[in-house]
């Protein structure tokens, strides 16, 4: 399988370079160390292969600097995600839904699919910063289905 090295959802002005994350020493998807690009998680296929391909991004990034997520919550359903990987094929595909979650809740959904399709969701924070947490108190989870033409 070939890794993705390219986000771009145009609808939301998403250009990014796509890092390789996998799990911190505390056992969370690793993030990217970029607030302008996006992570992948190694431990989920590869975007296009059946499963859940996992890709985060920042957002509210520190000092007010803009991040590669910030406008995440602004895609509707239908609207279209791209991922080119290294050997420059590009893989299409469309929201389905947003949903946000509180940062600790559990929602095995996200990683896991049982239905055999390909499907790629994008995380980002959102809700309230909390200095104490260092962290905000929701996730913003958009599941998307590959485009099958």
């Amino acid at each position: 399988t070939v890794p993705p090295v390219r986000l771009k959802i145009p609808v939301i002005n998403v250009d990014a370079d796509v890092e390789h994350v996998g799990l911190t020493k505390e056992g969370a998807v690793g993030i990217p160390n970029k607030p302008d690009n996006v992570a992948w998680f190694n431990l989920s296929p590869t975007p296009g292969k059946k499963g859940n391909s996992i890709i985060d991004g920042h957002f509210g990034y520190s000092n007010r600097r803009p991040a590669v997520f910030d406008n995440l919550y602004k895609l509707k359903k239908g609207d279209k995600i791209y991922v080119l990987d290294a050997h420059g094929v590009m893989t299409i595909f469309v929201v389905q839904k947003l949903q946000s979650f509180d940062r600790e809740e559990s929602v095995p959904e996200i990683f896991n699919s049982l239905d055999g399709k390909s499907h790629l969701n994008l995380i980002t924070c959102g809700g309230d910063w909390s200095e104490i947490a260092k962290s905000h108190s929701k996730r913003l989870v958009v599941f998307a289905d590959l485009l099958v033409e």
